[in-house]
């Protein structure tokens, strides 16, 4: 299967060098509450989005609503929550900008008969952003994205968290 260009309706289950990996699905995604501009097609939107790393913004208490949700959607299947801080992420990638994003760009809804635009412009490139900040619902990258050295983890939204990465 191509996993970059294909929707996936279902989990996709990766082995990397020995470790599990669950892609999640893209059940959400209805390309029929959405519009795309002339000659972008739903593989080119499928693709941008597969090629993304996303982070749903939160203060210190934790995650917007919108990260909130997804992990209840998921939460039978006890994943793991990363939390780090906005300023570490970026100086931990350098070389890579991050791209915001005002909705969940991988479920489309119709909002008064209108459907949801989507396209190559779905991602605002954090200098270019001209919104506030609170209206930010996904933080992206294109690519890979190292993570900071103090970036936590734990079993739900508000913790309890324990470092990722262990001192050596």
């Amino acid at each position: 299967m191509d996993l970059m260009g294909t929707r996936r309706r279902n989990h996709e289950r990766l082995t990397v060098e020995g470790q599990v990996i669950l892609v999640r699905d893209q059940e959400n995604l209805y390309t029929g509450n959405m519009t795309l501009p002339r000659g972008y097609e739903i593989a080119d939107f499928v693709e941008n989005l597969n090629s993304r790393v996303f982070f749903w913004p939160g203060t210190i208490e934790g995650p917007i609503r919108h990260g909130v949700r997804r992990y209840e959607r998921y939460q039978t299947e006890q994943p793991v929550i990363l939390r780090l801080e906005y300023e570490s992420l970026i100086d931990a990638n350098s070389s890579s900008s991050p791209e915001f994003c005002r909705y969940n760009s991988g479920s489309p809804r119709c909002s008064q008969g209108k459907k949801s635009p989507r396209g190559p412009h779905t991602f605002v490139p954090a200098t270019s952003y001209q919104g506030k900040t609170g209206q930010i619902v996904e933080v992206t990258f294109k690519g890979e994205v190292a993570l900071p050295a103090n970036t936590l983890f734990g079993t739900g939204p508000t913790g309890p968290w324990l470092p990722l990465f262990t001192s050596k």
